[in-house]
């Protein structure tokens, strides 16, 4: 089911969209069993561990922003390995949402991200 999403940039323009969210509660995630194609996804991490390693084997172009429990942007990462080598990244935030590279805004002016159910 396809959930509405909402960026919000430093400057306070919104950048609306839609996508999946997918919740898990596992510590390792191997991310081409949960996105649809290009479709942007936002996984919800669900578990007590400190960090949650993501396997991004065959998932490129993609650009990863990492937010924590309140939506508020900590960061990003990039999945643009072309290869069908093995991949992944690790990361102690909550909330990660890929979006097909190259994006539309500058990572650096990215402030929050707000579910829209």
């Amino acid at each position: 089911m396809k959930n509405s999403f909402q960026i919000t940039l430093k400057d306070h323009t919104l950048i609306p969209f839609s996508g999946v969210v997918k919740t898990t509660h596992d510590t390792f995630v191997k991310v081409a069993d949960l996105i649809e194609g290009n479709t942007p996804l936002l996984i919800e991490v669900n578990h007590e561990k400190v960090t949650t390693a993501l396997e991004l084997s065959k998932i490129s172009p993609f650009v990863l922003l990492y937010f924590d429990a309140d939506y508020q942007f900590t960061g990003a990462a990039y999945s643009l390995n072309g290869s069908d080598s093995a991949f992944g990244v690790g990361t102690a935030f909550k909330n990660i949402l890929l979006l097909p590279y190259p994006i539309d805004f500058k990572l650096e002016k990215t402030l929050s991200l707000k579910v829209i159910d």
